[in-house]
Order: C-alpha cells, then sequence, then structure tokens
C-alpha cells in the first residue's frame, strides 16, 4: 500500500468533526484570514449537510445544487471550495461549472460625483460626512478592495511620500499605490489625531458593503464597493496608462485578469467600429492619388502649359545673353554673333600678320 492509499484509509477512519478540523489546519497555513473565513463559511455549511454521514461525491453534488439558483461566480467558487476539500479527502470530484466571462461594472465619473453629492446632503449621520466622502475618494483613487479598505490602518499612509501601502492584499502580497496630492491633503487632516494602528475608516467589510448600498440606492445608481475599483483602473487606461502599470497598481497577478477593462471603454469601442466605414490604407492612397489628378480640369493643363512655355522661353533667353557676353569677351570661343540680336558692339578688326 502505497502513502496516498494509507492517508486516504487514515482519513477514512476519521470522524466529520476530526476531518474538518484537520482540513481546516491544512488552510490556515494556505490562506490569508479572510479568504479563511470565506472558506470555512461554507465548509461549515457542508459538515452539517453532511451530519455523520461520511463525504462522498454524490453528497456534495447534492450539496451544490442549493446553489445554482445564485449567481454563476458564486457557484464556480463554492464548487471550488468543495473540490479542494474532496480532493484532499481522496475523493475526485468532477464539477466544474462555466466561469462566466462578463465585463466590470462600467462607471462613469458623474455618478461618482452624484453618489458624492447624496452623501454630502443626507439627513442622518452627518458627523459622518467627512468619513463617508473620503471613503469613496479614497476607493476611486486607489482601487483598493473592499478588504483593503476595512483594514487600513493609519500606519500604512504615508504622507510625505504620498503613497499608501497595501498590506497582505489578494495572495497576501503587499504592494504600494501612490496617491494624488488632493487625496493627500484631505488624508492628513483627517488622520491627524488618530493613532498609527487605528483603522482609518473605522469600518468592517460588511459595513462597507451595507453603506455603500444604502447610498447608491438614495442616488438611483447600482454600485458596490468593488465599482470604485472598476473606476479607478478605468480613469488609467482611459489616460493612456499602461496596462502593465494599471495590473501592479491593481495588484492583478496576471494581465489577463487587467485586461477586461479595455472592452469597458464605450468612447473607444465605437472609434474602433467606425474605423469599418473607413477606406483601407491602399484605397486610401488610391483614393488620394485619384483625387489629385482629378483636381486638375483643362484648363488647369493650358495654364500650366503656357507657364511652362514662358518659363523655358526666358531661360532660353538668358542663356543667350550669358553666351553673347562671353564671346564678347573672348571671341576665341568661337560662337557665332549672327545667333543674337544686334548689338551696338562692332567686331574688332584682325591685323594683316605681314
Amino acid at each position: 500500500m502505497d502513502d496516498k492509499a494509507k492517508r486516504r484509509l487514515f482519513l477514512k477512519r476519521k470522524t466529520n468533526h476530526e476531518l474538518f478540523s484537520l482540513y481546516y489546519d491544512h488552510l490556515k497555513v494556505r490562506l490569508t484570514p479572510g479568504q479563511f473565513d470565506q472558506y470555512t463559511l461554507l465548509l461549515d455549511k457542508y459538515h452539517q449537510f453532511l451530519g455523520d454521514f461520511p463525504p462522498s461525491v454524490e453528497l456534495a453534488t447534492q450539496f451544490l445544487t442549493r446553489y445554482t439558483n445564485h449567481a454563476q461566480a458564486t457557484l464556480v467558487r463554492y464548487a471550488g471550495m468543495i473540490r479542494g476539500f474532496m480532493e484532499w479527502y481522496g475523493e475526485s470530484l468532477d464539477i466544474r461549472p462555466t466561469k462566466p466571462k462578463s465585463l466590470p461594472q462600467y462607471v462613469e465619473p458623474s455618478d461618482i460625483e452624484h453618489l458624492i453629492n447624496v452623501i454630502r446632503n443626507k439627513n442622518t449621520h452627518k458627523s459622518t460626512v467627512v468619513r463617508d466622502i473620503l471613503l469613496i475618494r479614497f476607493a476611486t483613487m486607489t482601487g483598493l478592495r473592499r478588504s483593503e479598505l476595512a483594514h487600513l490602518t493609519v500606519g500604512d499612509i504615508h504622507i510625505k511620500q504620498k503613497v499608501v501601502i497595501v498590506r497582505k492584499g489578494k495572495g497576501s502580497k503587499d504592494r504600494v499605490v501612490p496617491l494624488v496630492s488632493s487625496l493627500v491633503n484631505d488624508l492628513s487632516e483627517y488622520i491627524r489625531d488618530m493613532n498609527l494602528t487605528a483603522c482609518v475608516f473605522g469600518l468592517t467589510e460588511r459595513s462597507i458593503t451595507d453603506k455603500v448600498s444604502t447610498w447608491s440606492k438614495k442616488a438611483g445608481l447600482k454600485l458596490h464597493p468593488h465599482s470604485f475599483r472598476h473606476y479607478f483602473a478605468e480613469q488609467l487606461l482611459e489616460r493612456g496608462v499602461p496596462l502593465t502599470v494599471v495590473s501592479a497598481l491593481l495588484g492583478h497577478e496576471n494581465l489577463q485578469t487587467t485586461a477586461v477593462y479595455l472592452g469597458l471603454r464605450p468612447e473607444s469601442l465605437r472609434e474602433a467600429v467606425d474605423k469599418l466605414g473607413e477606406p483601407r490604407d491602399e484605397e486610401r492612397n488610391k483614393s488620394s492619388k485619384t483625387q489629385n489628378e482629378a483636381d486638375y480640369d483643362i484648363s488647369d493643363y493650358k495654364s500650366l502649359s503656357v507657364h511652362v512655355e514662358k518659363l523655358t522661353d526666358a531661360y532660353e533667353r538668358l542663356s543667350k545673353a550669358e553666351e553673347k557676353k562671353a564671346y564678347d569677351q573672348d571671341p576665341a570661343l568661337g560662337i557665332s554673333p549672327a545667333v543674337y540680336p544686334k548689338s551696338n558692339t562692332k567686331p574688332r578688326k584682325q591685323k594683316n600678320s605681314t
């Protein structure tokens, strides 16, 4: 019996409570605290669903059917979590829902301004207006994820350097995001009397979601915390920032994740499609040549011909004058004066040599 078979037999003898405890230990060293909470939230439900029955492909499939009415992206994520547990247990779960290839939400600058105005003019919780507006501005100017906004501390903001250090983002990776000057000034005032270890906005992930949802409904918009991240990426790309730079600022592992934002630019898409109505380069060159030829009519050719004749005549007269001048200076050149108009200068008589 090989090691894999021995391990499988070892796990088969465990109770469900022991199994899930072992698997949670396995996850703790591989996931961030936020990811671990998401996994255990679903796996606890799977544990409860199993009861005293041992995990099996049939029961795992039956459990996932509970979420077929959820968003496709949610079903894909849940299937991956359960599949990971089953493979660790020694069972192969061949359920891989199709991942949706939908574009991120496109957010207009006017939507952000409208949302901020709604917050500024709200009738309740007036004391949090400054914080709430700063949260929106910070999210749209840095592209931080909801979890990164919730865990951002005062010590992560470096006012003099005008940067924010994102600690343990997705995949437990740190990154540095520059801050625009206008945002730095407001942040400096806001965090001036706060402790370095304090959370900047003092909100949990869930609280951020609830507040954005409430403000969006009042503004008549459909926005969520991730909408601000989409807005950040789109504004950078519209200003010509290279895709690689945008990817680094967002903390993406590969460019394919960032490239989906290229499909969000309506003006760029319209410009691209409009080019279909334009002639190709070779057709444009041919058309330009034909047009240039067509620009001249018969009268143009006649006037051009007369002009050329005048230039030719003037050139010939100039040449004759230059030749006559040379002859007058040196008759030995052998050029006959007969070809020139009569001159007042008479040829000199040659003396007899005898």
